[in-house]
C-alpha cells in the first residue's frame, strides 16, 4: 500500500511532463472536476513515473496517499481491503458484505485529504469485482467527497472500458517539435561520456522517445562504460552512436535482458487470454510494414488477407475488434480519417515493431500489399483522386520490395513486391520526385533483368518507366537511346501499331521535340494520332494526348493559329471527362495560355496562369515542377508586361527551386537562367545578364548542339546584347 518511493531518483528528475503534470495537478484538486484520472499509454511510457511525480508532490503537503497494484487480483483485493481498514472499516463488515461497498462508504467519510493510486491496471476487469467498473459499482469509484481523488495508470484507453466518471489522459512517447527531453534522459542514466548532445537526440529518435527503452539505453552505456576496455566484449556499445548502431543491426545486440520484449510479451499475452490469440499473428503481420502510417483499410482487409494463413478467416468485424484491442493496449495508435476522401492509418512504437518483427511474415505482407495496390479501389498513381492512397502505400510498397530481394522468398513473391514498388515509384514521378522515383525504378530494374530477362513485359515497362523520369530529369540523350530500346524489342513482338508501341513511340517523340527535332517529332506525333482516331476514335484519352502534343510541336515551330485551335479542342474534351482541374485539363490550359500570349493576347494569358497556378499550388505544392513551369511562364508574362521587378523576383525563386532539384545544367534550369539573363538586361545590369546567357550558350551547345532552337535563341539575345544600348 505504500507508494514505491525507492522509484523517484531526484537526481534524475522527471522529463517532458510538466504540462500533463500540471493538467492532474487541476484535476485532482479543483472542487467539481471529474476526481477519477486515468492515465493511459503503452508500456514504457512513464506512466508510473508520472504517478510517483504527483504522490512524491502530494506526499509534501501531508496528503494520505494509498498505493495499490492492480496486476494481479490478489494483491488488488488485500491491498483495497487494507486501505478499507485504514479509513475505518471494521474486518467484520468487510467479511459480511460487498467489500467494495464498504471500502466507499469509508472513504466518503475520511475527512483527511486522500490520494488513491492503482498501478498498472491493464486488466480493468479485474476492477469489476462483484459489480462494474464502467457502471460506478466496482473496485474503483469516483470519489463522493471533496477530500479524496483517483489515479490509475493502465494500457488500456478504450473509453467505454472506464465508463463517463473517468477523464483520461494518454501518456505519448516523448518525441515532436523538440526531443531535448527524451535525449537528456539518455544522458541522466548514462552520463555525459557516452556522447554529445546530437547523438543522443538521434539515438532518442531511434528509441522513439519511449521512456523505457531511453532508461535501459542510458543504464546499458553507464554499466558498459565502468568496465574497462581491455575488458570489454569486442564491439560492445559504449556511447550513443554505436549503441544505434547495434540496435539498427538488431534489437537482440543490445537488450540482453529482452526487458523491452517481455513488456510487449504481456500485453500481448493479456489479449491471448481475453480470447484474442489472433491479436499476436496480426501485431506480427503490422510489424513487418513499413514504419510509416499504415492504411489498414487498404491493407488489411478480407480480400488482401486471402492467403496469409491463420489471419485469412478474419471478416471485416473481426479485424476491427483485433485492431482496437492492440489499440487499447497502446501497441497500435490508430487515427481517424479527418476527410471525406482520406484514410484512417495506424502506426507502431518504433520498439513495438523491433520486438514484434517476424521475418516469417514478410510473405504475406508483400501478397497483401499487392493485392491492396492492384484494387480496382485503390486506382492508378496517375490519378489525383488516388494520390492519398498511393502517399501512403508508396513507402510500405517500396520497403517490401527492398526486404524481399535481400531475403530468400519465394520468386513470384518477389516479383509480386516488385510489381507493386514499380507503381510506387509511379507516384513519386507523378509528384516531381524525379530523384527518388529514378532510385527506385533502378532497382527494380536491376531485379527483373536478372529474374525475368531484359524483354520481359514486366521489365519492358520499368525501363519505360525510367526512361519517362530520365527525360524529366533533363537526360534527354539517355531517355532517346532508352525509348529506342524499347521501341525496337515492341515492333518486333508487337507490331508497329499495337497501343503499347504506339505508346511508346509517343513518348519518344516528346523526346525528339524537347531535342529541337521538331520535324521528326510532328511527322511521329501526326502518324501515331492517325492511328489512335482509327482504332480509339478522336476523343479517347490516347488521342487527346497525342493531338495536345502535336499543337505543342505547332506552337514551338510558330504554326499559333493551328496550335491554339488544336488546344482548345482537347481542352473542351479534358473538361467534360475529366473537370476543369484535372492535371491533364491543367496541362493544356497551360499551354494554350503559351500560346495566347506569344499571339500578344498577355491579359488573358496572365489571367489563366494564374487561375492554373492556384490549382497547382493547392493540390501540388509551391515546389513541384508543373508549379514551376506555371510560375516562369506568368513571371514571363509580367516581364512582357513591364514589371520587371516583380518577373526577377520570381525568376529569382524558381531558379534557386531549381538548381535544388534538377541542378544548374537541366533544360527547364538554364530556361529560367536565360529569362532572368533578360530581364537583368532590360533593367540595364548588362554585364551581369551577357556574363549569364555566355554561360547559357555553353551549356546549350555541349547538350542540344549549336542549331537547336534553344541555343538559337540564346545565341540571338547575346548577338542582341553585343549591340549598343540606345537609351532615349
Amino acid at each position: 500500500m505504500a507508494p514505491p518511493l525507492a522509484l523517484h531518483d531526484p537526481q534524475r528528475p522527471l522529463r517532458g511532463r510538466d504540462a500533463l503534470i500540471e493538467q492532474l495537478e487541476s484535476a485532482l484538486s479543483v472542487p467539481g472536476s471529474p476526481r477519477m484520472q486515468v492515465l493511459c499509454g503503452m508500456g514504457g511510457s512513464g506512466k508510473t513515473s508520472i504517478a510517483l511525480e504527483l504522490v512524491h508532490r502530494r506526499l509534501g503537503r501531508a496528503q494520505q496517499v494509498w498505493w495499490i497494484d492492480a496486476r494481479q487480483s490478489t494483491t488488488l483485493e488485500a491491498g483495497l481491503r487494507a486501505v478499507a481498514r485504514q479509513a475505518g472499516a471494521p474486518d467484520e463488515q468487510l467479511r459480511a458484505g460487498d467489500a467494495a461497498d464498504v471500502l466507499w462508504r469509508y472513504l466518503a467519510r475520511y475527512e483527511r485529504p486522500w490520494l488513491l493510486v492503482v498501478d498498472n491496471a491493464d486488466e480493468p476487469a479485474l476492477l469489476d469485482g462483484a459489480g462494474k467498473l464502467s457502471e460506478g459499482t466496482g473496485w474503483i469509484r469516483l470519489p463522493t467527497n471533496g477530500a479524496g481523488s483517483v489515479l490509475v495508470t493502465t494500457r488500456d484507453s478504450t473509453p467505454h472500458t472506464w465508463g463517463s466518471a473517468c477523464t483520461l489522459h494518454p501518456v505519448h512517447p516523448l518525441i515532436g517539435d523538440d526531443d531535448a527531453d527524451a535525449a537528456q534522459i539518455l544522458h541522466d542514466h548514462a552520463g555525459t561520456m557516452a556522447g554529445p548532445p546530437d547523438d543522443a537526440r538521434r539515438l532518442a529518435r531511434r528509441l522513439g522517445g519511449l521512456p523505457l527503452a531511453l532508461r535501459l539505453a542510458g543504464t546499458y552505456l553507464a554499466d558498459a562504460n565502468t568496465v574497462p576496455a581491455a575488458y570489454r566484449e569486442p564491439g560492445t556499445p559504449v556511447d550513443f552512436r554505436s549503441y544505434q548502431a547495434a540496435l539498427d543491426r538488431g534489437l537482440e545486440h543490445v537488450d540482453q535482458g529482452n526487458v523491452i520484449a517481455q513488456t510487449w510479451a504481456m500485453s500481448v499475452k493479456l489479449l491471448d487470454q481475453r480470447g484474442l490469440p489472433l491479436a499476436r499473428p496480426l501485431l506480427r503481420l503490422i510489424a513487418t510494414f513499413a514504419d510509416a502510417p499504415l492504411p489498414y483499410t487498404l491493407l488489411l482487409t478480407p480480400e488482401t488477407l486471402t492467403s496469409a494463413g491463420e489471419l485469412a478467416h478474419l471478416d471485416g468485424p473481426d479485424m476491427w475488434r483485433l485492431l482496437t484491442a492492440l489499440a487499447g493496449l497502446g501497441l497500435v495508435d490508430l487515427s481517424t480519417a479527418t476527410g471525406s476522401d482520406a484514410l484512417p492509418t495506424l502506426r507502431v512504437h518504433p520498439l513495438v515493431r523491433d520486438a514484434s518483427l517476424d521475418q516469417a511474415a514478410l510473405r504475406t505482407a508483400v501478397t497483401a500489399l499487392h493485392s491492396a495496390a492492384f484494387a480496382g479501389d485503390t486506382g492508378i498513381p496517375e490519378e489525383p483522386d488516388y494520390w492519398d492512397h498511393w502517399r501512403l502505400l508508396q513507402p510500405h510498397a517500396l520497403d517490401l520490395f527492398h526486404r524481399a530481394t535481400a531475403t530468400e522468398l519465394p520468386n513470384q513473391t518477389v516479383h509480386s513486391a516488385g510489381r507493386a514498388a514499380d507503381l510506387a515509384a509511379r507516384y513519386l514521378l507523378v509528384r516531381g520526385l524525379f530523384d527518388q522515383a529514378r532510385s527506385e525504378f533502378e532497382a527494380v530494374l536491376a531485379h527483373v533483368r536478372v529474374s525475368l530477362g531484359d524483354t520481359h513485359p514486366d521489365t519492358l515497362t520499368t525501363r519505360h518507366n525510367l526512361a519517362s523520369v530520365l527525360h524529366e530529369q533533363g537526360e534527354l540523350e539517355q531517355a532517346r537511346s532508352e525509348f529506342e530500346a524499347i521501341l525496337a524489342h515492341e515492333r518486333v513482338s508487337l507490331g508497329d501499331t499495337h497501343p503499347s508501341t504506339l505508346t511508346v513511340r509517343h513518348e519518344l517523340a516528346r523526346v525528339l521535340h524537347d531535342q529541337g527535332e521538331s520535324e521528326q517529332a510532328r511527322s511521329e506525333f501526326e502518324a501515331i494520332l492517325a492511328h489512335w482516331r482509327v482504332s480509339l476514335g478522336d476523343t479517347h484519352p490516347s488521342t487527346l494526348a497525342t493531338r495536345h502534343e502535336l499543337a505543342r510541336v505547332l506552337r514551338d515551330r510558330g504554326e499559333l493559329g493551328q496550335a491554339r485551335s488544336e488546344l482548345e479542342a482537347v481542352l473542351a474534351h479534358w473538361r467534360v471527362s475529366l473537370g476543369d482541374t484535372h492535371p491533364s485539363t491543367l496541362t493544356t490550359r497551360h499551354n494554350l495560355a503559351r500560346v495566347l500570349h506569344g499571339q500578344g493576347d498577355s491579359e488573358q494569358a496572365r489571367s489563366e496562369f494564374e487561375a492554373i497556378l492556384a490549382h497547382r499550388r493547392v493540390s501540388l505544392g509551391d515546389t513541384h515542377p508543373d508549379t514551376l513551369a506555371t510560375r516562369h511562364n506568368l513571371a514571363r508574362v509580367l516581364h512582357g508586361q513591364g514589371d520587371s521587378e516583380q518577373a526577377r523576383s520570381e525568376f529569382e525563386a524558381i531558379l534557386a527551386h531549381r538548381r535544388v532539384s534538377l541542378g544548374d545544367t537541366h533544360p527547364d534550369t538554364l530556361t529560367t537562367r536565360h529569362e532572368l539573363a533578360r530581364v537583368l538586361w532590360d533593367r540595364g545590369e548588362l554585364g551581369q545578364a551577357r556574363s549569364e546567357l555566355e554561360a547559357i550558350l555553353a551549356h546549350r551547345r555541349v547538350s542540344l548542339g549549336d542549331t537547336h532552337p534553344d541555343t538559337l535563341t540564346t545565341r540571338h539575345e547575346l548577338g542582341e546584347l553585343q549591340q549598343p544600348r540606345v537609351v532615349d
